[in-house]
């Protein structure tokens, strides 16, 4: 035991003096090799059309800001909306606002929701005398306001009210005020400015009297077509004789038929021949 013993601590040092010689011997091989050399920039041609085509396109720089104003143009917020098929003739736009922004009239309600408003002009017999506008804003929440009249002053408008006879519920309390106060307001066309450029075209129908029949005209035409008719030569008549005879050729049967132009058949019986029996 003594013996394997040594001889394995005489290998364990063969080991390390092998391992530290590869060690010493890498480090002559790198201080040998490493020299510092410059750094050359390769550019790679290409060598194939496939390979000019996934080269990174090169683009330009913006200088300054809003180079694209002239391809993307900013909104308009002065530009009045369209809403067209949604509301009912008695809507109101800007116009109607310019028009009459110092008269008076009477704010029947307000709603958020235009379909109720809509209801409530359904079950009025006259809506002469109503109108409804759309209000938005920055800062304003979607409104409908409905309107009664036209008054050119304050106090005919307080009457108007006095004298109201619109059936509305207990919590609802009408108001005089001005129209010009919902211009800000109001960026709509009305329904009156939609149809302002469709062409009413009237339709005039005249009586014409009816012509009168002459007989004495008719008459004639007719007499006209009968002489004709008697003039025209009678028709041809074709005779027809049908001969029939037994299988040795003797005549058995003749008979003779008329026929004239409009196809009426007459048949003649024919003589009948004698017939002679040849073995007699």
């Amino acid at each position: 035991m003594a013996h394997r013993s040594h001889w394995q601590q005489i290998k364990s040092y063969i080991w390390l003096v092998f391992g530290g010689a590869c060690l010493f011997g890498a480090l002559v091989f790198w201080a040998i090799t490493d020299k510092q050399e410059d750094l050359v920039e390769v550019e790679k041609k290409a060598e194939t059309e496939v390979e000019l085509q996934i080269q990174p396109e090169k683009l330009s720089t913006m200088n300054h800001l809003g180079a694209l104003l002239g391809e993307v143009k900013p909104l308009d917020m002065m530009t009045r909306a369209v809403v067209t098929a949604q509301h009912e003739s008695e809507f109101r736009g800007s116009k109607f606002i310019a028009d009459e922004k110092n008269a008076y009239a009477l704010e029947l309600f307000r709603v958020s929701d235009e379909a109720i408003l809509k209801n409530f002009l359904k079950k009025q017999a006259d809506k002469s005398k109503l109108r409804y506008l759309r209000l938005s804003g920055e800062d304003f929440p979607e409104q409908y306001v409905l309107l009664y009249g036209l008054y050119r002053n304050a106090s005919d408008a307080k009457q108007a009210l006095a004298d109201l006879k619109i059936a509305l519920p207990p919590s609802v309390k009408p108001q005089a005020v001005e129209i010009g106060e919902y211009q800000p307001y109001v960026n709509d066309l009305g329904s009156d400015e939609l149809n302002m450029n469709a062409k009413l075209y009237a339709v005039h129908l005249k009586t014409v009297p009816l012509p009168r029949v002459d007989e004495a005209q008719i008459a004639a035409k007719r007499a006209e077509a009968q002489a004709r008719q008697a003039e025209l030569p009678k028709a041809s008549t074709t005779t027809t004789t049908v001969t029939r005879r037994d299988a040795e050729g003797n005549v058995v049967n003749v008979q003779q038929s008329q026929s004239n132009a409009d196809g009426v058949q007459q048949k003649t019986p024919a003589a009948q021949p004698e017939v002679t029996d040849p073995f007699n």
